[in-house]
């Protein structure tokens, strides 16, 4: 893939024609330098908004910095891919389609088309696609030129390695499956740690009680039912007998209150015999002699008629309770009869109703016994959940043991791979600073993380400014040269690769970039400052500025006015 144009439907718009072999430079430069005016400066004059568009035709996310302040803007960029072009559009207020070659496609089906043109991918892989890998060959903002290996602060460290291990041609299955499993484990350990300790968990499972103290207790509490429900004796009609016997119930103790009132008589006509009548004439006659008194013979015959008139009297009064008391009697024997069979009916009643009982207490039961198994399934379920986490726990980490010697036989049996990578990186390193050794290293991780490898580039003192600049620039080389699952044939640059780089490190990229691209058919973009240029005099013979540097500027920018600057008109954006 090379870049061959970038262009707008403005015409104040300054288009890019892009060399289609060698270096392209677009140089910011102030239109008179001797005169000091610290609010003119080649800082903001669209260099670095040249590489924010070219991703944004190459399917970067939306802008809202380009639909508010742009919104009539579209843009052209015309690439070439394996010797076909292709043209791809993209409107500042339409961004959710890029047309390509006249053909509107959806943000996803343009980078899809473009994975596969560029980078061979053929089945989806999380994480790694068109957008980030193309990201490695134009460091899209200034955070991409702090550290070799990073293009975004906000990547997640397994997508970045993924990204670079695809296009430095390691095996990116091991990878993925070193990222899946422990992504999987931490997963695993997170539900169970949850399960042991949430409270929420533990109130669904087993109500926040000790789960094997309390199924111990639900299964004797289980096992107590279904004994009982297995000698449970339906009666269809037990509710019809249960009724009967409250009747019996009622009429037996009717019987016995009458049966009481009965007997009340008896003992009320006993004692009403047992009472003698008045004393006898003699005994009046004793007690008046005592007293000296004498009664007239008219007034003892008077006491004698008294007398035997109350004897007569007596006698009618015992006749007339005895024979009450008999009637009574009789009646008392007929009601302990009906008494004596009613109880025994009542008997019968109970005896079957404490045998038999009724259908809907057996469901009641039944379903007592279903819940007391479905909570106990609850707390099974919840300790098997705990014993299976706890398997898979193990499982994981068994291949994740395999994986790591999976993973350093891999290295050991591709180390003509990891040595060409080396080389490379080192050739390069080497044109700069022949007395500091450098390489490129790929070393398997073993640690208890989502990193397969840990790729890194070193160059002796790469701590001193400009080293780090140039360790940039040699990394992003050898993934440009080793060609491993890509066909990209540029390298874009910013500015801000050369701002701590020394004049001669600075010149030596600018000829190692040049004899490249021209030995390898391939294009070296970069946008570059005057100042950055001026420097190289003295590090550059007079024909090698005129050939490397001024014969390459496609575009110059200046601070002259707004119509100078890329856009051809003064946009405050904010795209980085």
């Amino acid at each position: 893939m090379k870049l061959l144009s970038l262009s707008s439907n403005k015409a104040s718009f300054h288009d890019i024609t892009f060399n289609p072999r060698g270096l392209s430079l677009i140089l910011g430069r102030q239109k008179n330098p001797e005169m000091s005016d610290a609010r003119k400066t080649y800082n903001g004059v669209g260099k670095s908004l040249a590489i924010a568009l070219i991703h944004f035709c190459l399917g970067a996310s939306a802008s809202e910095e380009f639909k508010e302040k742009l919104a009539s803007w579209e843009f052209n960029l015309v690439f070439e891919i394996d010797g076909t072009q292709y043209t791809s559009i993209r409107g500042a207020s339409s961004q959710n389609t890029v047309i390509l070659d006249g053909k509107e496609l959806s943000l996803k089906k343009f980078n899809s088309e473009m994975e596969s043109l560029v980078f061979g991918i053929e089945k989806q892989i999380p994480h790694l696609s068109f957008r980030p890998l193309i990201k490695r060959f134009v460091r899209p903002k200034k955070e991409s030129y702090i550290a070799f290996n990073s293009v975004e602060s906000k990547e997640p460290p397994y997508a970045n390695l993924l990204a670079y291990s695809y296009l430095l041609g390691l095996d990116v299955d091991l990878v993925i499956e070193k990222h899946k499993l422990k992504t999987e484990r931490d997963r695993i350990e997170k539900f169970r740690k949850n399960l042991k300790t949430d409270s929420v968990f533990k109130e669904f499972f087993v109500g926040n009680k000790n789960p094997d103290l309390e199924i111990r207790d639900l299964e004797d509490e289980i096992n107590r039912l279904d004994r009982d429900i297995k000698v449970f004796q339906v009666a269809e009609n037990y509710y019809e007998i249960e009724k009967q016997a409250n009747d019996t119930k009622r009429k037996l103790q009717e019987l016995k209150n009458q049966a009481i009132v009965i007997e009340n008589s008896i003992n009320s006509i006993n004692n009403s015999l047992s009472i003698r009548p008045d004393i006898s004439v003699e005994q009046i006659q004793k007690v008046y002699n005592e007293t000296k008194a004498k009664f007239s013979d008219s007034l003892i015959r008077e006491l004698a008629d008294v007398e035997r008139f109350h004897k007569e009297l007596a006698e009618t009064r015992i006749k007339r309770l005895s024979n009450e008391k008999n009637k009574f009697e009789r009646a008392l024997e007929q009601k302990n009869k009906e008494i004596s069979s009613l109880a025994k009916e009542f008997d019968n009643q109970l005896k079957f109703l404490g045998t038999y009982r009724a259908l809907d207490e057996l469901i009641e039961l039944s379903n007592h016994v279903g819940g007391l198994k479905t909570r106990a399934q609850k707390i099974y379920d919840y300790k098997n959940l705990l014993e299976e986490y706890e398997t898979q726990t193990q499982d994981i980490n068994l291949r994740m043991i395999k994986e790591n010697k999976r993973a350093n036989e891999y290295l050991k049996s591709n180390q003509t791979l990891i040595d060409s990578n080396f080389d490379r990186f080192r050739s390069l390193a080497k044109r700069f600073y022949s007395d500091k050794p450098g390489g490129l290293t790929v070393e398997n991780n073993d640690g208890d993380n989502q990193i397969r490898f840990d790729i890194d580039a070193r160059i002796q003192d790469d701590t001193s400014d400009g080293i780090n600049e140039v360790k940039i620039f040699c990394f992003d080389m050898t993934i440009l040269s080793g060609k491993h699952h890509h066909n990209v044939d540029f390298i874009f640059h910013d500015s801000r690769l050369f701002s701590n780089m020394d004049p001669r490190q600075r010149a030596i990229l600018f000829k190692i970039a040049n004899d490249y691209t021209m030995e390898n058919d391939a294009q070296y973009i970069a946008s570059v400052n005057e100042d950055q240029i001026l420097t190289l005099t003295g590090q550059l013979n007079e024909q090698e500025i005129d050939d490397i540097i001024r014969k390459n500027v496609v575009l110059e920018l200046t601070d002259e006015s707004n119509e100078s600057k890329l856009l051809g008109l003064q946009v405050d954006l904010r795209y980085d």
